[in-house]
């Protein structure tokens, strides 16, 4: 990510030799002042301005959200005190295209090989490929090679992919204004229109990047699992974990993070623009396949962890990463322990209607069967509108509250 810029300012202000004022006493006479030459005052020269970043800003009152949220559920205030929401308190600057070059380059081969691909990609432009500092910019790449790009080990696709997200921002379809400015329906409809980026990643840029504050992730299936167990602990019908059990090891989709809260978060989502076909040059990464199956999507931290693990596959889904997106340092939580769920009986505000009410048709007993294993139509927790329902009562802060949604979504 790109590093934290601060704000610069200097005045510059030129000082004009004026009359002497003296006090005359009888007989004195007033001398007129010998005017100096001024001595122009000459600022710092000031670093060249990083026009490609977008400022550490929020669009919204953090402690308004905290408040609405935790008013329409007390256990937020739980989260928000032991878990901090940390795409929203810890801001960085950030370089949209250098996001969303980094989310193509990952898709669909390890961790590993996704670092080692970013940083050959750099050192084609002279940049350190040993440091995080500098990326190219859109107008160079737009005028890129594929065949150059692929010696980088892109597959076809990918180089066309970049190439193409390039000729977005010069061409101004994509622009840092319309990132700043642009409603997320605005930003969405130019993000989609790129070939390689689909929806997940966009919900995630919006999120982790640009801090919307308002972005429910229907696509995740992390995010399903979390709302899902959030619900049902809130009418008091989370199944309980069994006592005296040794989780098993290598199984199931537990968030690969450290103690330092670094690592990648093993969620699902649908890719819109699969890339199957095209084995990247190098390193090789093996293939998926079907064009239709859900595959593993990681959210990545950067690279200054060399020894971080890369998530297994899931049983139920043996393919490899494919939409990513790369995230600042300490970013994700961890599990949260499931008495941070339960509901809050004894609080003067709680009331489980509030916090979550439920549809008519999403009664707790077929909650308790989508967390069983009986899901809906396409292998999900919930449905789009089913999660809309839901959340109505987040709304204008869904972001912050989806970010709770996966610790949520696994046991401690």
């Amino acid at each position: 990510m790109p590093p934290r810029t601060r704000a610069v300012s200097a005045t510059v202000a030129t000082k004009l030799s004026t009359p002497i004022k003296t006090k005359a006493a009888a007989g004195d006479v007033t001398l007129p002042a010998k005017r100096k030459k001024a001595n122009p005052i000459v600022a710092s020269p000031l670093p060249p301005p990083q026009s490609g970043l977008l400022p550490p800003t929020l669009s919204f009152s953090l402690a308004d959200a905290i408040s609405h949220l935790s008013k329409v559920d007390p256990r937020f205030v739980l989260f928000f005190t032991h878990l901090p929401c940390r795409p929203f308190v810890q801001l960085e600057a950030i370089d949209p295209f250098r996001t969303l070059v980094t989310s193509i380059i990952g898709q669909q081969v390890s961790w590993l090989a996704a670092r080692a691909i970013n940083n050959r990609f750099r050192a084609l432009y002279g940049f350190d490929p040993e440091s995080k500092e500098g990326f190219p910019t859109a107008q160079v790449v737009s005028k890129e090679d594929v065949l150059r790009l692929k010696s980088v080990g892109l597959s076809t696709r990918k180089a066309e992919y970049v190439i193409s997200l390039a000729q977005h921002f010069t061409s101004g379809q994509l622009s840092n204004e319309l990132l700043r400015y642009g409603s997320d329906e605005e930003i969405s409809k130019a993000l989609i229109a790129v070939r390689g980026i689909g929806q997940w990643t966009v919900d995630m840029f919006l999120m982790f990047s640009l801090r919307r504050p308002d972005v429910l992730a229907v696509g995740d299936l992390g995010v399903q699992k979390g709302l899902l167990r959030w619900a049902l602990a809130a009418h008091n019908a989370l199944p309980k974990k069994p006592k005296n059990t040794t989780p098993k090891k290598g199984k199931g989709k537990a968030n690969v993070i450290e103690r330092s809260q670094e690592g990648e978060l093993d969620t699902k989502a649908r890719s819109t623009t699969p890339d199957r076909k095209d084995t990247p040059t190098f390193p090789p990464t093996p293939s998926t396949p079907s064009n239709v199956q859900p595959h593993t999507a990681a959210l990545q931290t950067p690279d200054n962890n060399p020894m971080l693990p890369q998530i297994p596959p899931t049983p139920n889904s043996p393919v490899p990463p494919g939409e990513t997106m790369q995230i600042p340092a300490n970013t994700l939580p961890p599990p949260a322990p499931e008495a941070m769920l339960e509901p809050l009986t004894g609080h003067v505000d709680w009331d489980p209607h509030t916090a979550v009410p439920l549809p008519e048709d999403l009664t707790v007993e077929v909650l308790k069967s989508r967390l069983s294993g009986k899901k809906v139509k396409g292998g999900m927790y919930l449905t789009p509108k089913e999660m809309e329902d839901l959340t109505q009562g987040w709304r204008p802060y869904r972001s912050l509250a989806v970010f709770y949604m996966w610790p949520a979504a696994e046991e401690e």
